[in-house]
């Protein structure tokens, strides 16, 4: 079936029409809640677990608090209500959220959300106006996902392709998997254009294309994954032209948990072993956490997949990796108003990949470590004003290995380093600026200085082929203001919520350029059950520093060749790095609706519509032969022929190898009759646009026994347009590139023994344009089922002990073969289809 946007749009919008005249008089929901913990924190979780909603609550307000069991059937304010009975402390409600306050720390249900800061903005209690995607831990665990790069991939909005294990070959530079390591890629544009924060703070970049390994996050650490697919850099700076992932850690976990996982493709290869442990504590004014995690999976080798036929039966369609990761969280009261928090993470990760022909086979082995330290102080300054003064440091080593063999000659190694550094200090300040109607205005503001470094080596047979040591740090202000004009409590007819949220950031990068970047953003209510959200903004991207300062070539070209000139005149070719690359841009806005009708309790869905322009893209312009730059008219705003023998010799001078004569004449710049500069520019304009939507439901069957149901999907347009005179060329639902659609879909049942899930994943049909009869890719729907018997019941929601069944791609779906332009391209979109196939696994869980 083909579905266009305006179409797609009308049954957004019909729906929208059905569920806002649904009568909202429904009864608030009752759920029937049988808890046996007795400490107050697990009791208060369960109570949230039951009903789908969110707990915050300072370790220090219900520690060691014992409470009676809770057997009965009522809403979860009544549940909260019984549970804190006597124990002094307070509770408020807003947007399926509670949170639980000290007797001196009252919150107002103005301000109910004060203490919690959410992503896509810097303000504590600040509703945030662009879509928000939470993946809880909860829900990775009841997937079988056993790592954060697992999980992220399963998104509609993620593209699997750019750095992920599992990429293979012929699928361009930018989807070359340089260390195995997983990195976010929203709407496909790129790993370098997502950014990816752990607790909010950044980490340093991995390899060469100026993404984060997320995989070396254990996932037992984390208590869940925000996805804010929107642009962002007014908040949190460059890369965030895509969007924003923050993996927010399990602060206040107490107790000690272990599980385990083993498993197989069943088609062979692919055997995985993974297990992990958490433990935390908490006193009277701190706490600490620490998580390790391992896993190794055996490769994949063409020889076990028929559709590989065309490779080396050794070469490896997926990569055989070994992961330690380790990671610690702790916060420490210095007082009664100042705290102190630090976050530490440690990784290192091993793969071998096969590749080559049988005559010239190679071996890829890369060693990664990743260590990253941010400490943060934070002063409660009094009037509800929050200062914080945080840091961060981060190194990441990608150490390459590769030996090629030849049948006929001595193997060659190649060696060297991907190294990065990050660095940044912040001091920043949040609070109330004075009263509106809907609550107090807030208003968050700062600055910092952030540094960047990259060392790259590349070493061939012992001998240095080139290096480079540099680094890049820029300082920055920016501010944020949170306007509540009417809150639900104000009961104006029409208008249930009305709020308004600006920010503005500068940033200045000393020798390259002076940013700007503003964002606006609107909520409306115009009643409960309905809420509009709009948002603008403008974001940009530095440049990697790959992509400046890895070397460039110079040829000299016989000008005749290419119809430039007579046989004794020559051209000047460039290609690589540039050291002068700028900034790239983006305008972004979205529009959209979230509706949670009260007559169908727990049923919300959720739809928008984002378009972004994103210009000044770093490309290489001409992607084959220079010889479309004199045959193609489109181009000719690449051939400069009004030359300058000084510029001319200083492009000789930089080049990495100096003046590649292919002429056979001695160099003279009065014979050079036109400069093809194909080094990366900023030159390509992207156009992205289209449709999220999620729903989502809960069914309470009593007796423990629950139904849940949720589907998102994205519907994806997106083009390439290398300057104004070429066209646009398609870059969603082409080979290589995100989809058009992707759609996740699943259903679970859930009793007091038994979670049992099944999931469908679909990845729309993808068309081959590579050659001159296009091929299509049909589209792909694989289903997942994962069990969980919980064996001996636990506290805090988390099972004593489990033994868990998890099935990916029941029907054993395999990826369409493509044509190949070379013996060791992937014969297949590894981008977008995994070589794993079914995959069955067995996993056991404890808490002790």
């Amino acid at each position: 079936m083909i579905c266009s946007p305006r179409l797609l749009a009308s049954l957004l919008g019909g729906a929208c029409a059905v569920l806002i005249a649904t009568p909202a008089q429904a009864q608030e929901a009752r759920y029937d809640f049988e808890i046996s913990e007795t400490d107050l924190g697990a009791a208060l979780m369960a109570v949230a677990a039951k009903a789908g909603w969110q707990v915050y609550a300072p370790a220090e307000a219900v520690s060691s608090r014992r409470v009676e069991p809770l057997r009965a059937r009522m809403t979860v304010e009544q549940a909260v209500a019984r549970l804190l009975s006597g124990t002094g402390l307070q509770a408020s409600f807003s947007n399926r959220t509670i949170v639980i306050t000290m007797p001196d720390k009252a919150a107002s249900p103005a301000d109910a959300d004060a203490s919690i800061v959410v992503t896509g903005s810097l303000i504590r209690g600040a509703e945030v106006a662009a879509p928000v995607i939470r993946l809880s831990r909860e829900t990775i665990v009841a997937a079988g996902q056993t790592d954060t790069g697992e999980a992220l991939r399963a998104i509609p909005q993620n593209f699997a392709g750019g750095q992920n294990p599992g990429v293979g070959t012929g699928a361009g530079l930018i989807n070359t998997n340089v260390n195995s390591a997983a990195s976010a890629n929203l709407r496909g544009l790129g790993p370098d254009a997502t950014l990816t924060l752990l607790n909010s703070h950044r980490l340093p970049y991995d390899s060469a294309f100026g993404g984060v390994d997320i995989s070396a996050i254990p996932v037992s650490a984390l208590e869940r994954i925000e996805v804010v697919p929107d642009g962002a850099s007014a908040l949190y700076g460059s890369d965030a032209v895509a969007g924003v992932v923050n993996v927010i850690l399990r602060r206040n976990y107490s107790g000690l948990a272990t599980s385990a996982q083993i498993g197989a493709a069943t088609d062979g290869g692919y055997f995985r072993q993974q297990a992990d442990v958490v433990g935390g504590t908490q006193w009277s004014s701190g706490g600490a956490m620490l998580a390790y995690d391992y896993a190794h999976n055996s490769a994949i080798s063409a020889e076990q997949r028929n559709y590989a036929s065309s490779l080396d039966a050794r070469a490896s369609l997926y990569p055989e990796q070994r992961r330690h990761a380790a990671l610690m969280t702790l916060y420490q009261d210095l007082g009664e108003r100042l705290t102190f928090s630090m976050d530490v993470l440690y990784s290192r990760r091993r793969s071998r990949t096969i590749g080559g022909t049988t005559s010239a086979r190679y071996l890829f082995a890369p060693r990664v470590t990743t260590f990253s330290i941010a400490p943060e102080l934070r002063l409660e300054a009094g009037g509800d004003w929050s200062i914080k003064l945080l840091g961060a440091f981060g190194r990441d080593r990608t150490r390459y290995h590769t030996t090629s063999t030849p049948s006929s000659s001595t193997p060659t190694v190649t060696q060297g380093c991907y190294c990065n550094d990050a660095t940044s200090a912040e001091v920043n300040a949040t609070g109330p600026l004075f009263a509106l109607a809907g609550g107090p205005a807030r208003l968050a503001i700062g600055g910092g200085y952030r540094d960047n470094g990259m060392s790259f080596t590349r070493v061939v047979g012992g001998t240095l082929a080139q290096a480079f040591d540099v680094s890049r740090h820029s300082v920055y202000g920016f501010g944020e203001v949170f306007l509540p004009f009417v809150a639900s409590e104000n009961g104006i007819a029409g208008i249930n919520r009305l709020s308004l949220s600006a920010a503005m950031r500068y940033e200045d990068y000393p020798g390259m350029a002076q940013v700007a970047t503003p964002r606006l953003g609107l909520i409306y209510a115009p009643v409960h059950d309905v809420t509009l959200k709009a948002s603008w903004a403008r974001s940009f991207k530095a440049p990697t520093l790959y992509q400046q300062f890895v070397g460039y070539q110079a040829y000299l070209l016989p000008a005749a060749a290419f119809g430039a000139g007579t046989g004794a005149q020559a051209v000047l070719y460039t290609s690589g790095g540039n050291p002068v690359l700028k900034p790239e841009r983006a305008r972004s806005w979205t529009a959209g609706f979230v509706i949670s009708p009260a007559a169908v309790p727990n049923l919300t869905f959720e739809a928008s519509y984002f378009d972004i322009r994103y210009r000044d893209r770093v490309v290489q312009p001409i992607a084959g032969s220079i010889a479309a730059a004199f045959t193609d008219p489109a181009y000719a705003s690449l051939i400069d022929r009004d030359l300058d023998a000084g510029r001319l010799s200083q492009l000789i001078e930089g080049a990495q190898l100096g003046l590649q004569n292919f002429t056979g004449r001695p160099y003279d710049p009065a014979a050079v009759v036109a400069l093809v500069d194909n080094r990366n520019l900023n030159v390509a304009i992207q156009n992205i646009k289209g449709v999220d939507a999620s729903l989502s439901w809960r069914k309470d069957l009593g007796s423990g026994r629950s139904l849940t149901a949720n589907l998102s999907g994205s519907w994806l347009d997106s083009g390439q347009q290398v300057n104004a005179a070429l066209p646009e060329a398609d870059l969603a639902g082409t080979l290589f590139n995100p989809p058009k659609f992707r759609v996740r879909g699943s259903v679970a049942y859930q009793s007091r023994e038994v979670l049992a899930s099944a999931y469908v994943n679909y990845t729309g049909a993808l068309a081959d344009r590579r050659f001159a009869t296009p091929v299509r890719i049909a589209s792909q729907a694989t289903v997942d089922l994962a069990i969980r018997y919980t064996a001996i019941a636990g506290a805090g929601g988390e099972p004593g002990l489990a033994l868990s069944l998890v099935v990916n791609n029941i029907a054993n779906k395999k990826p369409q073969i493509i044509r190949t332009t070379g013996p060791t391209d992937t014969p297949y979109d590894s981008t977008n289809f995994s070589p794993i196939g079914r995959f069955v696994a067995l996993g056991l869980s404890r808490r002790w």
